[in-house]
């Protein structure tokens, strides 16, 4: 059963848990388990439910002191880096 990465919901790893999963690891539970046994263990697995939003991000590029590390340090540090570059 392939599912689009991001795309898993409880039900389905129910079902992939019940028909796959545990017969590949040779289980065989009397009723299969329960889809809250399912989401306990998406919970432990510790995958969340999460909502992609698009838009626009600041992440204060221009604050004084990221301003200060990028000029004094990263770029004089890429500088040197860029005589290995291809």
């Amino acid at each position: 059963m392939g599912v689009t990465k991001g795309k898993v919901t409880p039900r389905q790893f129910h079902c992939a848990l019940n028909n796959q999963i545990l017969l590949t690891l040779g289980f065989i539970v009397k009723g299969g388990l329960s889809e809250c046994m399912a989401q306990w263990w998406l919970l432990s697995l510790r995958w969340r439910q999460t909502r992609v939003k698009k838009g626009v991000y600041m992440n204060g590029h221009e604050r004084p002191d990221v301003v200060e590390y990028r000029n004094n340090v990263f770029l004089p540090l890429m500088a040197s880096f860029e005589r290995c570059m291809v």
